[in-house]
């Protein structure tokens, strides 16, 4: 008897291994979208640390303002003086003196810094280390050749990367004497408008620049730029060359036209346009 073959349609074999990886096709594509996802997030990451650096800035700034401010009640309204007049021999700098800790540079009499301010923070006899004396260090310090002689950090050279306007300490006890006597704060007009205490750049937003360090700045690689703290105690972050006008850091000016009648000036070079 005849057996009726049955028909076998066997199913398709399944692989029987997963695959062992991707092909160079794949793995090119992928490292394609994770450089272009890079490319994109950089500058974002960038902006956020830098913006964070500008906001510990502005923090600090009004701090300094603030005890500046105590000082001076303190003082029969007086700013401080900006000298260091040992043995009679009076020498002056740019501000740097007032608070921080010694820096590793002595001031132009040899002698270390004298931080009249360093009182009101609770900063005396501090350490270049210690936790207090990064109040005058700015996140963004980048140094300023062309006013110290060296590529370091001002924070390392002279203690502190915030200036003191040394403009409104100019009086009895100065080298410039466009003033004859102190200025005292009640004297001041649109003190919202008033520089008091800064990062060291910005001087190089109204006068010369390259003393100040300012190409590039310590905030922005294109534009020149600073953090300014203001006498009535505020902070704001100030972009571009002229960013500031040179009334602007004297105390007594209603504007331009103050700075024209000046007697006698600071013998900075204001850059051009920035009057």
């Amino acid at each position: 008897m005849r057996t009726r073959g049955r028909t076998n349609f066997s199913k398709p074999r399944r692989q029987e291994r997963g695959r062992e990886g991707f092909t160079l096709i794949e793995l090119l594509v992928v490292l394609a979208i994770i450089s272009i996802l890079i490319a994109i997030l950089l500058p974002s990451l960038s902006g956020a640390r830098n913006r964070s650096r500008i906001t510990k800035c502005q923090s600090n700034l009004r701090e300094l303002a603030g005890a500046t401010l105590r000082y001076i009640g303190q003082q029969d309204d007086r700013f401080p003086v900006n000298a260091d007049c040992t043995n009679g021999n009076c020498v002056y700098w740019n501000g740097h003196q007032y608070f921080g800790w010694n820096g590793r540079l002595p001031n132009p009499n040899g002698n270390q810094w004298i931080r009249y301010l360093n009182r009101e923070l609770g900063l005396e006899l501090q350490e270049q280390t210690s936790d207090n004396a990064r109040l005058a260090e700015c996140p963004s310090d980048d140094g300023a050749p062309g006013q110290t002689g060296l590529t370091d950090r001002l924070f390392d050279a002279l203690g502190t990367s915030y200036p003191l306007n040394p403009i409104l300490c100019q009086g009895r006890y100065s080298d410039w004497k466009y003033r004859g006597t102190d200025l005292n704060l009640s004297q001041i007009i649109q003190p919202s408008q008033k520089v008091l205490v800064a990062d060291h750049v910005a001087f190089g937003l109204t006068y010369d620049g390259f003393w100040t360090g300012i190409r590039p700045g310590w905030h922005d690689r294109i534009r020149p730029a600073a953090v300014v703290g203001f006498i009535d105690g505020h902070a704001d972050y100030v972009v571009g060359r002229c960013g500031l006008r040179e009334w602007q850091w004297y105390g007594e000016a209603s504007g331009a036209g103050f700075i024209r009648d000046l007697p006698r000036k600071v013998h900075w070079e204001v850059l051009e346009g920035c009057e």
